[in-house]
């Protein structure tokens, strides 16, 4: 015979752990998220507010990554066309608006960017560590490799994003 203590248990911890989701900061970023009712990588791409959102993330997770590489702590804003050069090896310069400068093409990644750590639970030290993989290759000092650096880094963060999306949701590209 089951033990209904024990499956009352059970259903209390369930709704807990729902709750706690539903009040949680990320949940409340994922809500926005699905309010926006994005169906696919252009609405992604096009959408200014996460572009916005986005461009903090970005930001701090270059500034966590260089800051391993060269043991000190620095801060670093990612230069526009590290992020446009990256959209476009990622093969992901559809999904930008049409006719894209740099500067809107650096917005569509930072979009990316701020959609999978928003809706898709993609933390600050996995993207982070993902640019490291890149970065601990060069020599950061330098502006030439540090721009290099930083934009494989961007690619392979971005074709990431796309493989992960296109693979969830089964959008094509």
């Amino acid at each position: 015979m089951p033990d209904i203590k024990e499956d009352i248990n059970k259903i209390n911890e369930e709704l807990k752990k729902e709750i706690n989701e539903q009040f949680s900061l990320k949940g409340k970023l994922a809500a926005l998220i699905h309010d926006m009712g994005i169906k696919g990588f252009k609405d992604i791409g096009i959408n200014k507010q996460l572009a916005k959102f986005g461009d903090a993330i970005t930001n701090t997770i270059y500034s966590m990554a260089k800051s391993a590489v060269i043991h000190q702590f620095t801060q670093r804003k990612v230069n526009r066309t590290v992020l446009s050069h990256a959209l476009k090896n990622a093969q992901m310069k559809p999904f930008a608006k049409t006719r894209s400068d740099a500067h809107a093409m650096a917005d569509s990644a930072e979009a990316f960017i701020g959609y999978v750590f928003c809706a898709e639970g993609w933390n600050l030290e996995k993207m982070a560590t993902q640019l490291y993989n890149s970065l601990k290759n060069y020599n950061l000092y330098e502006q030439v490799e540090e721009t290099q650096a930083a934009i494989e880094g961007f690619t392979k963060l971005l074709e990431n994003i796309k493989e992960y999306l296109e693979y969830k949701y089964r959008w094509e590209s």
